[in-house]
Parts: structure tokens; C-alpha cells; sequence
């Protein structure tokens, strides 16, 4: 099977992987079957290209701010803010009102919706607190305009992740048919592999059974009786195996 979480767009790096592996790994191992490898190479090329060309067809999004350079960002104003408090004479504000009690530097590590959260509320206080904070008005305009980033970002998160799930009609035929052709490769391979003893090689062909392998109670086994599922449709998941240890949580 292949791993039924695999997206349009991860089908180019599945792809491309398998047919470079495919001729690394497999190619000479057993000589009256390359030319069987060949024909799997072909074929994951060309379904490879028909999603790329489905896809390059799509229509494209706007630009979008960097992400990672916006977080960066982030994070830095509210270290530097909290060092600055720390750096008054007197403490005129009690640090805590800003950071609800939290350390700057735990709360700069916080994931996009809880750090945006966190930076407007910052803002917020420090416009109530502005007379006791010298030098407010700058730090204002820098926390405002991060804010206003973060913001952009997480609107810009949702929307990728509702985009894909929401692809047309002709993307999710394209994938179909590619994992058709991926599901089918991989049953050679495997055939290919179950003559030469070395079942385990398949992994590190088809890198989607590398992934599902790391998840507890997953595999690519059949249950014995039970029949191969159809081209791009999963077959039922067999007990882990003895020994396995869960995953850890992402």
C-alpha cells in the first residue's frame, strides 16, 4: 500500500525518490529482471510528470510573507522587550503583566497562534502602561507592525492548508492514477525483492513505507487471507509488530 496521507505535491519528492532508488538499489541485483526495473522506472516517470504538469497548471498563490524570517522577527521583539523592562531603573512595570508570568524566551517559542496572541496582548498593555515605560511609542510601532506580520502569516497557514485540501477535480484524478502507477512499482519491487531474500530493501525505496513504518500499529503486511488492495487503495493495517515501541507525539 502506500500511504494514503501522501498530497499531490509531496508525489514529486515519492516519485522522484523511488525511481532513483529503484535504479540505484535494484539495478544488477538481479540481471533478468533490470529490464523489469526499466519498465517501473519508465512508467513512475512518466505518472511523475502528468501530476507535475497537473499541477503546474493550478493556479498560483500571491505572495506570501516569509514565514520563518516573520517568526525570527517575532520572537526577537519579545526577548528584547523583556530584557528592556529588566533594564529600567526601578522597575516602573511589573514584567508579569506583559508575559503573564512567563519568561520572554519561553513565550517567544510559542507556536504561531499563541505567539500572536501573546505579542498583541503585549501591545495592548503597553499602550494601557505607555507614561511608565520610557521609550514606549518606539517600542509600540515595532510591536504593532510585528503583530500585524504574525497575523498575515497565520491567515496565510490556513489558507495553504485549506487550499490543499480543496484541490480540483482534475488534481485529485492525477493523483489517482499516480498512485496506480506507484502502487503497482511497489509490488514489483516487492516481488523483485522476495527473490532475492530481501524483503526489508523496500523502505528505503518507497520512502512513504519508511514514514508509515515509524507510526505504532501501521504496516505495509498483509494480514494473512487477505486479499492485495487495489491500485491506489489502502489495504487494512496489520497488528504492530512485537517489540515495536509507539511513536513519540509530533
Amino acid at each position: 500500500m502506500a500511504d494514503p496521507y501522501i498530497d499531490p505535491f509531496e508525489t514529486k519528492i515519492y516519485g522522484k525518490f523511488a525511481r532513483e532508488q529503484m535504479a540505484a538499489v535494484l539495478m544488477g541485483k538481479l540481471p533478468p529482471l533490470d529490464g523489469m526495473v526499466e519498465f517501473a522506472i519508465g512508467k513512475q516517470l512518466v505518472a511523475d510528470q502528468a501530476m507535475s504538469d497537473i499541477l503546474d497548471r493550478q493556479p498560483k498563490p500571491a505572495p506570501e510573507l516569509d514565514s520563518g524570517a516573520v517568526l525570527d522577527e517575532a520572537r526577537d521583539v519579545v526577548v528584547r522587550f523583556g530584557s528592556y523592562l529588566d533594564s529600567l531603573k526601578g522597575r516602573p512595570v511589573d514584567p508579569k503583566v506583559f508575559f503573564r508570568g512567563e519568561m520572554p524566551s519561553v513565550l517567544a517559542r510559542r507556536r504561531i497562534t499563541k505567539l500572536t496572541a501573546a505579542v498583541g496582548h503585549i501591545a495592548d498593555e503597553l499602550e494601557r502602561q505607555r507614561e511608565k515605560v520610557r521609550g514606549a511609542d518606539m517600542w509600540l510601532a515595532e510591536l504593532r507592525e510585528v503583530h500585524e506580520r504574525l497575523g498575515i502569516v497565520e491567515r496565510q497557514q490556513r489558507a495553504t492548508r485549506v487550499e490543499r485540501v480543496e484541490l480540483g477535480p482534475e488534481v485529485s484524478t492525477a493523483r489517482d492514477a499516480w498512485l496506480g502507477v506507484y502502487n503497482a512499482n511497489k509490488n514489483l519491487v516487492r516481488g523483485l525483492l522476495a527473490h532475492l531474500g530481501k524483503p526489508e530493501l523496500l523502505p528505503l525505496i518507497f520512502d512513504d513505507l519508511a514514514e508509515v513504518h515509524r507510526t505504532s500499529g501501521v504496516s505495509d503486511a498483509l494480514p494473512p487471507g487477505q486479499p492485495d488492495a487495489p491500485p491506489g487503495q489502502p489495504a487494512a493495517p496489520d497488528a504492530p509488530p512485537a517489540g515495536t515501541e509507539p511513536a513519540p507525539d509530533a
